[in-house]
């Protein structure tokens, strides 16, 4: 095992680590933080792959500029405490995930499958003179071939490229516009509330808590007050 191989599996099980860790703690702090390290390790595979400039950007615009604003986001958001910790849209992530990551692993794994759309229901109204075709099968590791070395002037071409229609222009835009509209929505979420959103939300919260409280107390199990928002607490003894 070389070195190169070494730093790949160490930065590996630090991506995967802090990447599980962001979806299943309930602390939104300490998953900004592991969402951070999650980007520095994607940023080390940008060094190991000598993409330099990837690398910077990684830093610049996701750990420097994302993430950042996600935790002032989470800091400045008020009442972020007293909520009740709950994801209904777990389940439905995971599927999700699960789905992305098996088509992913046809198309880029090591395994080759052989797709012939011609015999699909559906599909083979539209394309019933499709081929069959192979994916996957990709070797990543040149057998026996050494990496060609980067050329020296491929950050001016990659430069040119980013301005350029038939390359990387529009890729180049969205990032752009993905990053405006984190910034809007960072701003949305820690803006200074009226009071009457806050007593709204306070409001909501108590209601909440206390539909969760009598279900636990239907259920033969004791509510526990401590976890309570403040203000449910109150709320709960009325019913």
């Amino acid at each position: 095992m070389t070195i190169q191989q070494a730093i790949f599996i160490l930065l590996a099980l630090v991506i995967l680590g802090s990447a599980i860790f962001v979806v299943t703690t309930r602390n939104l702090f300490r998953a900004a933080l592991m969402m951070m390290l999650t980007f520095f390790g994607v940023a080390g595979l940008f060094v190991l792959l000598e993409i330099g400039l990837f690398a910077v950007a990684q830093v610049l615009i996701y750990i420097g500029a994302i993430s950042i604003l996600i935790i002032f986001a989470v800091m400045l958001t008020r009442g972020m405490q007293g909520m009740v910790p709950r994801n209904s849209q777990a389940t439905a992530a995971a599927v999700v995930a699960g789905i992305i990551f098996f088509v992913l692993l046809l198309l880029f794994g090591p395994l080759r499958t052989t797709v012939d759309v011609a015999r699909w229901p559906v599909i083979s109204l539209i394309a019933g003179n499709a081929s069959p075709r192979d994916v996957g099968g990709i070797q990543w590791t040149p057998a026996g071939q050494p990496i060609p070395p980067v050329p020296e002037t491929y950050i001016a071409d990659f430069g040119r490229a980013l301005v350029d229609l038939n390359q990387y222009l529009l890729p180049f835009l969205l990032i752009a516009f993905l990053v405006d509209v984190v910034l809007a929505g960072a701003i949305f979420v820690a803006r200074q509330r009226r009071p009457a959103e806050v007593i709204e939300d306070r409001q909501r919260q108590a209601e909440e808590a206390a539909e969760e409280a009598e279900a636990m107390r239907q259920a033969g199990m004791k509510p526990d007050a401590a976890a309570l928002p403040e203000g449910a607490v109150a709320s709960t003894a009325d019913h």
